[in-house]
């Protein structure tokens, strides 16, 4: 035979009053109000009085799920007992019409005689009544779920002096009942020292079977219970940890308010302590049977492991009306890997797998996707833990992707759907003018000559770099291969074939410093603007040949190959430029030149590097047209003028939320007056406006999923369109002066005012200020 035993307190709004364990109890209880009106429909605040008055519900942060939606609506929970007061006002609304009593098979005997099964099922399902200001009521954990009361108890028991009394037919008769309704969530508070019989046992696995999750109280401290027996779940837990039952019977210990396991609950132990989670046991609020004499309805203060479980069973329903999709298996899962882990680390022979967590459980587990539609139509997942963009400057921070997949979908382990705002995932590639480039332009520069006769010479230039030499030696010396020395190497060639063709080849260098478009140590923004910009010096190869047409003019062929890497992602990307040159001096102070190139990205887009659902693209491919304009003016005066134009493809990536990009237009413009030696010998004073690259048209189409069907576990997606034109224009203003000689020094002087830094609107405009001063020794 099966019992209950536990103890109550009888809660009134004057105090507190012990009563017998067995019978009704007496005294006074507050009289129910009529609940107003509810408000207009606004944000729910749940933390709310009656939420508070049973502290379990803030200590498995039931918050978090009523936040997200979850109350239990549409939920049943079966709770195998001693019936519930089918008059209670706050769990009345509640009671599932296939309650019964499965003792007498008579419908008309499901009342609780005894008290126990109203407040277990209390816990679970007492409605909320915000309304209700009496500060001693209380509401359950799924405060909407049904509860399907099966009053179990041996006829009579309930009224006598030992209490209720089951018997594992009855028990086993309540399962299957309850599994043939479809119900699948159990809790059944009841325990004792004998183990369960064939039948009782064959009942649960046919209820595993069935996808059930079945909670069990661990067991109360009996008179002349030794430390020994406590250590583990009373027997008739012992199906739990049974390799058939897969996990989904839970044990339930019992704590106090602060957590700490109650003298009065069994331990996990060895055998359960995979199965065993803990909650709220200790003076727990909740219903009671009404004053006898009154009829007036009271609450409770019961302790025991038979109050832990039904802390536990309502977690289930929540996770079981917010998730459909989850099973018995799944749900038990959950509650298990989420819990806050109490004791020693991991599974424990006290706590067991921990305190049941709503607030974790109710976030993404396990392997994150994100949910993409195919060429085909269908549906797929790409990982979301490597979907990211790191997004080029010519983009101006992807305003408007960004905030057309701030509504995405996300599915975790378990196949749960979660809104994730994937424009979190967009990043930016940091300052604009990376200052460590310049300052260490011109350190460890070294160069030498060679010639070859009257018409050949070799050029050849290096840099070289000792600041970080001693922590190489010392600590990545094992690394420092040949091929990592050659493949680092900052150099140039310059080979004079003869007077009118010449190579050069350059490694480590941009393409722009390789064709010695500008003097890098002059500005800090002009000359880095345009395509050939986005050719760094990561593991740059750089081939020009140029060829002499006339006195004036000058032709060049330039083939050049650079690479971008983000590590965090394991992002790679490959730049492949080929470009035509032609330059000619209309005058002996001005000249004209023009650029005709096509780049070809591998891996990225106009410089943005992305994977996974957020992918631009495979890569693109851009054609572009350079210009150039330079007039030497009298008194040391130099005007030039830049601008860039180019049209860009892009290879649609395979799996992404961004389905297509339209062709890119984008471009660049600078323009600047230089004067040498306008203060003293040697020295330059130059200023100039520009825009760095910046997309002028193009879009992006992306197809996400708006809403998702659980019980066809279908997806339904929507496409839009957004423009990938940023909402903002760099401008950048800058004044640099160079002064030749300070003592044997050089000084450099640069003023920085950018109006919308990276072409985007949100961003203040910055003003800086570099101070530089070298020598050579």
């Amino acid at each position: 035979m099966i019992k209950i035993l536990i103890r109550a307190f009888l809660v009134t709004s004057t105090g507190v009053l012990l009563v017998s364990c067995g019978g009704s109890p007496s005294g006074q209880g507050p009289s129910s109000v009529t609940p107003t009106p509810p408000p207009p429909p606004a944000p729910i605040n749940y933390n709310t009085v009656e939420f508070r008055n049973n502290y379990g519900l803030a200590q498995i942060k039931a918050l978090a799920a009523y936040d997200s939606g979850a109350t239990g609506q549409g939920i049943t929970v079966a709770v195998i007992d001693s019936g519930i007061d089918i008059d209670n006002s706050q769990i009345q609304a509640n009671i599932h019409t296939a309650s019964t009593n499965i003792a007498t098979g008579n419908k008309a005997d499901l009342n609780d005689l005894d008290g126990h099964g109203t407040g277990v099922s209390g816990v679970i399902a007492a409605i909320r009544d915000p309304s209700d200001q009496s500060n001693v009521n209380t509401h359950g954990v799924a405060f909407n779920a049904q509860i399907m009361a099966l009053n179990a108890a041996s006829a009579g028991s309930c009224e006598t002096t030992d209490g209720c009394t089951f018997s594992d037919s009855h028990i086993a008769q309540a399962l299957d009942y309850a599994r043939v309704r479809g119900v699948k969530i159990v809790n059944i508070s009841l325990g004792g020292d004998g183990f369960n019989s064939a039948v009782l046992v064959n009942a649960y696995k046919r209820a595993v079977d069935a996808g059930m999750v079945i909670i069990l109280a661990a067991g109360n401290r009996d008179p002349g219970d030794t430390d020994l027996i406590m250590s583990q779940p009373e027997n008739s837990a012992a199906v739990a940890w049974a390799p058939w039952a897969n996990g989904q019977i839970i044990v339930a210990g019992a704590v106090d308010q602060s957590a700490t396991f109650s003298t009065d609950s069994h331990k996990a132990g060895i055998v359960a302590k995979d199965v065993f989670l803990v909650a709220a046991g200790v003076d727990v609020l909740s219903l009671g049977l009404p004053d006898p004499t009154t009829g007036e309805e009271r609450f409770f203060l019961w302790s025991g492991t038979s109050f832990a479980a039904p802390h536990i069973a309502g977690a289930a329903a929540l996770l079981f009306e917010a998730f459909p999709n989850l099973t018995g298996i799944e749900v038990a899962d959950l509650l298990y890997t989420t819990a806050t882990d109490l004791g020693a680390v991991g599974s424990d022979v006290i706590y067991g797998r921990g305190l049941v967590n709503l607030e974790e459980a109710f976030k993404p587990q396990g392997t994150t996707s994100i949910a993409v539609k195919t060429a085909a139509g269908s549906s797929t997942i790409v990982g979301f833990a490597g979907s990211a963009l790191l997004g080029g400057e010519a983009f101006g921070g992807f305003v408007g992707l960004t905030a057309g997949l701030e509504d995405s979908l996300l599915l975790d382990g378990y196949n749960r759907s979660f809104r994730v705002d994937l424009g979190q995932r967009v990043f930016g590639q940091g300052q604009a003018v990376r200052l460590d480039n310049l300052i260490g332009s011109r350190r460890g520069s070294r160069t030498s000559s060679l010639k070859f006769g009257l018409s050949a010479k070799v050029d050849l230039s290096w840099r070289e770099d000792w600041r970080f030499q001693e922590v190489e030696e010392n600590y990545f010396s094992n690394q420092n291969t040949a091929k990592n020395r050659a493949r680092d190497l900052r150099m140039k060639l310059n080979l004079t074939l003869n007077k009118k063709q010449s190579l050069t080849f350059a490694q480590g260098l941009s393409v722009k410093e390789a064709l010695e478009d500008y003097d890098q140590d002059e500005f800090l923004t002009i000359g880095r603007e345009d395509f050939l910009a986005l050719v760094g010096r990561k593991k740059s190869q750089t081939a020009v040949f140029g060829q002499k047409l006339s006195g004036r003019t000058k032709f060049g062929l330039v083939m050049s190959h650079g690479a971008a890497e983000w590590q965090q992602y394991r992002l790679k990307a490959n730049s492949y430029v080929m470009m035509a040159r032609l330059d000619h001096r209309l005058t002996g102070s001005v000249a004209l030149g023009v650029d005709l190139g096509v780049m070809d990205e591998k891996g990225s887009i106009l410089g943005s590097l992305s994977s996974g659902a957020v992918s631009l693209g495979k890569g693109a491919t851009t054609r572009f047209v350079n210009g150039r304009f330079d007039w030497a003016m009298t008194g040391g005066l130099n005007f030039f003028a830049r601008a860039s134009y180019g049209l860009t493809k892009v290879a649609a990536a395979e799996l992404s939320l961004v389905e297509k990009i339209g062709n890119l237009k984008s471009g660049s413009f600078s323009i600047g007056l230089t004067g040498d030696s306008l203060f003293q010998k040697g020295d330059r004073l130059s200023f100039a406006v520009s825009q760095p690259l910046r997309v002028m048209g193009g879009y992006a189409d992306i197809s996400y999923v708006a809403a998702r069907n659980y019980q066809t576990d279908s997806l339904s997606f929507v496409s839009n369109q957004v423009s990938l034109t940023p909402g903002g224009r760099e401008i950048d203003f800058e004044l640099a002066y160079r002064m030749a000689d300070i003592f044997g020094a050089r000084l450099d002087l640069n003023v920085l005012h950018q109006i919308n830094p990276s072409h985007n609107r949100a961003n203040r405009d910055n003003t800086g200020v570099l101070i530089r001063l070298g020598s050579i020794f």
